[in-house]
């Protein structure tokens, strides 16, 4: 499994909401996209994230201590060849939703509208589309 975090805002720039993203890779190649939104970027979020994936015995992420804490052994906290397809999901989802762009006036007027949109994103990832 891939994971990695980024961050977006609703309403203002002082309300911060994250965004957990996870790829889980099949033995036969296949990916499954998961995501979890929280408002803060701390280990319980990470956590509560953690119910929604599947068992696996590696996981490849970033530098973030929070997944040390959370997955202990099976966290490799290293850049590599494995995290740029976690970060080309970040970037696709960047591009996909517009209000998620970069130094652009559009953001997320509620976190259920924010969750809703990623949700369309995922499913139409696992499908296929």
């Amino acid at each position: 499994m891939i994971m990695d975090e980024m961050y977006t805002f609703i309403h203002k720039k002082k309300k911060r909401i994250y965004i957990w993203t996870a790829i889980a890779v099949t033995q036969t190649g296949k990916y499954f996209y998961f995501y979890h939104l929280s408002h803060n970027k701390g280990s319980g979020a990470l956590f509560n994230f953690k119910d929604d994936l599947p068992n696996v015995s590696k996981i490849y992420t970033d530098g973030h201590y929070s997944y040390n804490i959370i997955f202990g052994d099976k966290a490799t906290m290293q850049k590599s060849k494995v995290t740029n397809i976690i970060e080309n999901l970040n970037s696709q989802i960047r591009d996909k939703i517009s209000y998620l762009v970069r130094r652009s006036k559009a953001h997320s007027k509620s976190f259920e509208w924010l969750d809703s949109r990623l949700a369309w994103f995922f499913v139409n990832k696992n499908i296929g589309k």
